[in-house]
């Protein structure tokens, strides 16, 4: 329909719009609001957002400021740590949401090998990549000790400057508590004391060095069928030794505690 306006020196045709449009070829601007997303892609995405965000952080900091910008570090910890505190609250209905995030954040870097690692462990993965495992393994410790303590998301950084840093907190035990070498040496002399078997063959002959004489070796024993044990290798290794030791000492500490337990 076309409306015609007369004046006293011309006339004017009109076109509707959308008719206009069909004129033009131009397209007709309408206004639609964009439709929400479901919470499975909203809360899926929004997370992936956020680890790719915070690794662009953790990347800026070591980048421009790794020997310096410790406060930095302590605020890439913290959202961390608040990543974590959201990952386990079970109260939050969109939580299987944001877990399939970081599940899908892990497959697009991949990081399939550290999808069966504990959480906190993935997290720091995801945030600090791998270009220091050391470090990486030193924020884990960090991170585990926030949780374990329970710290309030808002202390984490000048909790973390009250320890002394990261780096003093990953090395800081307990009061009282020992190292594994402390822990060896605290049994070595009653693990001397007690002979279960003493073996002598040629094929044991080849350890034999003469000024060895006192000294301890690690060996990997396997359990027959008939109840016998055989002897798969002999290792001269103070590391084994004091592994082997240390695993003693834990296992005496808990025949000790089973022992209180069943007293009490």
């Amino acid at each position: 329909m076309q409306t015609t306006i007369e004046s006293s020196t011309d006339s004017v045709t009109t076109t509707p719009s959308s008719k206009l449009a069909s004129v033009t070829g131009q397209p007709v601007a309408t206004s639609t609001a964009a439709p929400s997303q479901p919470p499975s892609v909203e809360f899926s995405e929004g997370m992936r957002t956020r680890l790719t965000q915070l690794a662009k952080e953790a990347t800026n900091w070591h980048d421009t400021a790794y020997t310096t910008a410790n406060a930095g570090l302590y605020l890439v910890l913290q959202k961390c740590f608040e990543v974590y505190k959201e990952l386990t609250d079970t109260t939050d209905a969109n939580l299987k949401y944001k877990k399939q995030g970081l599940a899908d954040h892990m497959s697009l870097k991949k990081l399939d090998a550290y999808q069966s690692k504990p959480l906190p462990q993935k997290i720091i993965r995801c945030v600090f990549g791998d270009r220091d495992r050391r470090r990486i393994s030193t924020y884990n410790v960090v991170l585990r000790c926030m949780i374990a303590e329970a710290w309030a998301v808002s202390d984490v950084p000048a909790m973390i400057a009250t320890r002394g840093g990261v780096q003093e907190m990953s090395l800081s035990r307990k009061p009282g508590s020992l190292t594994s070498k402390q822990k060896a040496d605290q049994v070595g002399a009653k693990v001397s004391e007690q002979i279960l078997a003493s073996v002598k063959n040629d094929k044991t002959a080849k350890f034999i060095n003469p000024e060895k004489v006192g000294e301890k070796f690690a060996a990997v024993l396997t359990q027959e069928a008939d109840g016998s044990f055989s002897i798969n290798c002999i290792v001269l290794s103070n590391g084994a030794v004091n592994a082997a030791l240390t695993a003693f000492y834990a296992a005496e500490q808990a025949t000790a505690r089973a022992a209180q337990s069943t007293a009490a």
